[in-house]
C-alpha cells in the first residue's frame, strides 16, 4: 500500500507578493548643455545623420567668434562709337546752306562740328540700377556726303535697257524703268546724298565681389547663416580707377584686433577689382560698399574616448 504524503497547508501571509512590479533603474537621462543639445537636434533633423554618440559628449569650451562679410559693388561704364549711314536729301539748307548752288558745283561733303573726346566731352547722368544702356545721336557732329553714283541728281540710267527704255530689239518697254530709261538711284534711294550720324552707346554694369574675414575657420556657407548687423557702409559716385581706396576705407573702425579689415580690403580691391580693369577701355563711376558683422560660436567637445571635435555653430543654427 502506497504511502500518502501529509497535506501541506500554506499560510497566505507567508507567500511573496507576486503583483509587485520590479524596481527599474530610475536614473534620468543625461541633460546635455544647450550647445550640444542644439547640435543633437540638428542631427536628428537629418535623415541620414546618427545623433546617438552625442549623448556621451562633454562640452569643453564655447568661444564667441566674429566674421565680417564685405560686399563691394562698382558701377562700370563702357562707351562705343559707331557711324550710322542713311540716305539724306542733298538739296536742303542743312546740307547746301543755299538753294542757289548748283548740284554739280557744290562740295561733295559737308562736315559737322568736331566730335571731341567721347569720354570727357559728353557727360551723362548715371543710372540708379546696376545694368543699363543708352544710345545718343551726336547730331551736331553729323556729316553729309553727296552720292557718287548719281552725283545728287537722284536718278540714273536704267542698266536693264541701257537708258533706252526698250528691250528685245526695242520691241518692248523695259519693265524696270517703265520705258523711261531712268530710275531712282538705288544707292541713295533718290535722296541725292547720305548722312553719316555718329551714335554713342553707353553701357553700365556692375563688378561685384564678396569677401569674408574671420578669426575662426567657419565655411562661408555657414557664416551667411549667422546673426548679422550692418557694421559699415558707404557710397561714392565720383569714383574712378585713380580713386584712393585707402582714403575710402579710413573711417572703418577695427574692433577685432586679429581681423585687419582695412588691410584686407585694400589688398582685395587692388587684386580683384582694380588690376583686372586697368588696361581695359572702361571707366569706374560709382562704388557701393557694405560690411556686415556676423556673430557665431566655436564649440569644443569630446565624444567617445579622447575624441575631440570642433564645431562652429552660427548664432541660431548649431551644427
Amino acid at each position: 500500500m502506497a504511502k500518502v504524503a501529509p497535506e501541506l497547508i500554506l499560510d497566505a501571509n507567508q507567500l511573496s507578493n507576486t503583483t509587485d512590479i520590479p524596481q527599474m533603474d530610475q536614473t534620468l537621462p543625461k541633460e546635455l548643455p544647450k550647445p550640444l543639445a542644439d547640435f543633437q537636434n540638428y542631427l536628428k533633423s537629418k535623415c541620414c545623420y546618427y545623433s546617438k554618440p552625442i549623448e556621451n559628449g562633454e562640452l569643453i569650451s564655447v568661444q564667441p567668434k566674429i566674421a565680417y562679410q564685405c560686399q563691394m559693388k562698382i558701377l562700370m561704364e563702357t562707351r562705343k562709337l559707331r557711324t550710322e549711314k542713311t540716305p539724306y536729301r542733298w538739296d536742303t539748307d542743312t546740307v547746301l546752306g543755299s538753294h542757289t548752288l548748283g548740284r554739280f558745283f557744290e562740295n561733295t561733303e559737308r562736315s559737322g562740328e568736331a566730335m571731341g573726346d567721347i569720354w570727357n566731352d559728353y557727360p551723362v547722368d548715371l543710372p540708379a540700377g546696376d545694368k543699363f544702356s543708352k544710345t545718343y545721336a551726336l547730331t551736331e557732329s553729323a556729316s553729309y556726303v553727296r552720292c557718287t553714283k548719281c552725283r545728287a541728281k537722284k536718278i540714273v540710267e536704267c542698266r536693264n535697257c541701257d537708258g533706252d527704255g526698250r528691250i528685245n530689239n526695242r520691241t518692248q518697254y523695259c519693265s524696270n524703268c517703265k520705258g523711261a530709261g531712268k530710275i531712282l538711284c538705288p544707292d541713295c534711294k533718290g535722296y541725292g546724298g547720305f548722312r553719316h550720324l555718329p551714335m554713342l552707346t553707353i553701357k553700365w554694369f556692375s563688378r561685384s565681389s564678396t569677401w569674408f574675414y574671420q578669426n575662426s575657420f567657419l565655411h562661408h556657407k555657414r557664416i551667411r547663416k549667422g546673426q548679422r548687423t550692418i557694421f559699415w557702409s558707404a557710397q561714392q559716385v565720383s569714383w574712378s580707377k585713380q580713386s584712393s581706396i585707402e582714403h575710402f576705407v579710413q573711417t572703418i573702425f577695427e574692433e577685432t584686433p586679429d581681423i585687419p579689415l582695412r588691410t584686407n580690403i585694400i589688398k582685395d580691391y587692388n587684386e580683384k577689382h582694380l588690376n583686372p580693369t586697368r588696361n581695359k577701355y572702361n571707366a569706374m563711376r560709382r562704388i557701393d560698399f557694405v560690411i556686415e558683422r556676423l556673430g557665431f560660436e566655436e564649440i569644443s567637445y569630446t565624444m567617445g574616448q579622447n575624441y575631440i571635435n570642433k564645431r562652429n555653430p552660427t548664432s541660431g543654427m548649431k551644427s
